[in-house]
């Protein structure tokens, strides 16, 4: 190995997604010289490729709002939902943290947010559960605004665009549906589908940015603005020890090893271990059949250099990902294609999901169906709807309206056939529970009760269906041929094994004692939720509060002890 050059910063943070640039900015904005590094091509990580939105009980903006909370039914609320494991420690520095780092950011950088009205808490049969106010989403960005940066943020998941990749926000559906009964609707999604032909015409994509993506723009414009640094394609290689303290990294840049000193202190932010072969099959079941989303960068390289270092894990979980229903497309040329279904159709009346056996094995409408797929043996499964149901509200990659039905059975991706009996054979299902199981939803369909699964029940189900179809919008009979399968298989969008942590973000060691100089947020400190998120953004609010935290931490040492 050459010689190694050496520079010096007063932090440097490794991994650009939202923990990693939050924790840069927070500390960066305070005056501090910060450095940070990106193992992959791109900035952004996992916040990227995601939906945005943070959970926040208490946050000023649905106070505003009118919409009231209290925190300490917050704290008994994601008291019950994780149950003993809970770190009550960090429950508590977060609750006081998570409000505190929306106004910060609101107020000091680009960042912004708007109450996402309609979205309830998961658990609603729990104390505390909030039917609104919780959810944030993070305003739309024009990427325009990151000059030569725009290059360099990480796309979106194609699958959730448009065709032809048009980004597309939440706010935008009810426009889609009603395009062709409303004026209005019709104007809007005009005006969008005119300004992403004109970008197209100079950029090689949509500068309108929504979602995951224009969270990770403004935070990347906010770290440009405070003066952060930001290196790409520079991926840590160990961490410096001295005398039982972490003093910077060793990074690989240009080919050659550099070595990076801190006078304050190393974040780690790369971003969990999604994409490490060995560690799924350590940590997931089924992981044979297991897809991630994840960028390709998450290989847990924070996870193994803190081990190293003495750090280690925060005990057992209740799961140990975030886990997310995939359905996968292999294009020729070789080319993955990988949609996740989260809101667009699965919960939406007259779709199921059926394991090998014909049946039915849980609420095709919660958050987490994969828990039902891991605890039944239902892996693979497929969702089965009509010729109705397909045309309206589309499959997978089959988009609302049945565009590209056609291309995509002829891939393969979506099966089908004139007959209930006649699919079940091509899916590899049993044909006469397949008739049966859904004979029996019609009927629960046209009840409006789902006696098996409860879909559609709880308040957490509703933003999975349809508003406008009675009695219940998550349910909705299969009746019109031919009839469409598509596989789905378990997969993740984010890990939640991570290192032990304080209060204040620092990697505690074996003793519980903090190693000087090391702080982990996002995916390499172990979930707060420990795999039992309690509502939309729960993942992403980690992220940005942690990171608010470590930034805080670094810049005020003699308050938090980091040096």
């Amino acid at each position: 190995m050459n010689e190694k050059s050496v520079i010096e910063k007063d932090v440097v943070v490794v991994g650009s997604g939202g923990s990693g640039l939050t924790a840069a900015i927070v500390a960066a904005s305070q005056g501090l010289d910060v450095l940070l590094v990106e193992k992959t091509g791109l900035f952004g990580g996992t916040t990227a490729l995601s939906g945005g939105g943070i959970w926040v009980p208490c946050n000023s903006l649905a106070r505003d709002a009118g919409l009231a909370d209290d925190p300490e039914e917050a704290f008994k609320y994601v008291q019950e939902v994780v149950g003993p494991t809970l770190r009550s420690d960090l429950l508590q520095a977060f609750l006081e943290a998570a409000p505190r780092m929306v106004d910060y950011l609101q107020t000091h950088t680009s960042t912004r947010f708007a109450v996402q009205r309609g979205f309830a808490d998961w658990h609603p049969q729990v104390d505390g559960f909030r039917a609104d106010g919780r959810l944030l989403s993070p305003v739309e960005y024009d990427g325009r605004e990151l000059g030569e940066y725009f290059v360099q943020l990480r796309p979106p998941l194609s699958e959730f665009n448009a065709p032809g990749g048009m980004m597309l926000s939440i706010s935008d559906m009810p426009h889609i549906a009603r395009a062709s009964r409303s004026f209005t609707s019709f104007k809007h999604i005009g005006r969008l589908v005119l300004r992403f032909a004109m970008d197209r015409l100079r950029y090689p994509r949509g500068t309108r940015l929504t979602m995951g993506n224009a969270l990770t723009a403004r935070l990347l414009r906010s770290a440009l603005d405070v003066g952060v640094e930001l290196w790409k394609n520079a991926p840590m290689r160990s961490l410096i020890r001295e005398d039982g303290a972490v003093k910077g990294i060793i990074i690989e840049r240009d080919g050659q090893p550099l070595e990076i000193r801190t006078r304050r202190g190393v974040v780690l932010a790369t971003g969990g271990f999604s994409s490490n072969e060995a560690m799924r099959k350590q940590y997931f079941p089924f992981a044979e059949h297991h897809v991630s989303l994840v960028p390709e960068g998450n290989t847990g390289d924070g996870l193994q250099q803190a081990r190293e270092a003495g750090a280690h894990f925060d005990g057992e979980n209740l799961s140990n990902a975030g886990w997310v229903v995939v359905s996968v497309l292999q294009e020729e040329g070789g080319r993955v294609r990988k949609f996740p279904h989260l809101y667009l159709d699965r919960g939406k009346p007259g779709c199921i999901a059926i394991n090998r056996e014909g049946k039915r094995f849980g609420n095709e409408a919660t958050t987490n169906l994969v828990a039902a797929m891991h605890a039944t043996g239902s892996v693979p499964a497929h969702l089965i709807c009509d010729h109705k149901f397909i045309k309206k509200y589309g499959l997978g990659l089959v988009r609302p309206g049945g565009f590209g039905l056609k291309r995509l059975i002829k891939t393969g991706y979506i099966l089908t056939a004139p007959t209930l009996e006649a699919l079940a054979f091509r899916i590899g299902a049993d044909p006469d529970n397949l008739v049966a199981s859904v004979a029996r939803f019609n009927r629960q369909a046209a009840s409006g009760v789902d006696e098996d699964f409860a879909r559609g029940r709880d308040q957490a189900d509703l933003p999975m269906g349809d508003p406008a179809h009675k009695p219940n919008p998550c349910l909705g009979p299969i009746l019109h041929a031919p009839y469409y399968a598509v596989k789905i298989l378990p997969g993740d969008s984010t890990t939640t094994v991570g290192l032990r942590i304080d209060d204040k973000a620092r990697v505690l060691d074996a003793d519980d004692r903090p190693i000087p100089g090391l702080h982990a947020v996002g995916l390499d400190m172990n979930s707060l939720w420990r795999g039992r998120a309690p509502g939309n953004g729960a993942n992403n609010t980690l992220s940005l509060t942690f990171g608010f935290i470590a930034g805080q931490a670094l810049a005020q040492p003699w308050r938090s002890g980091s040096c």
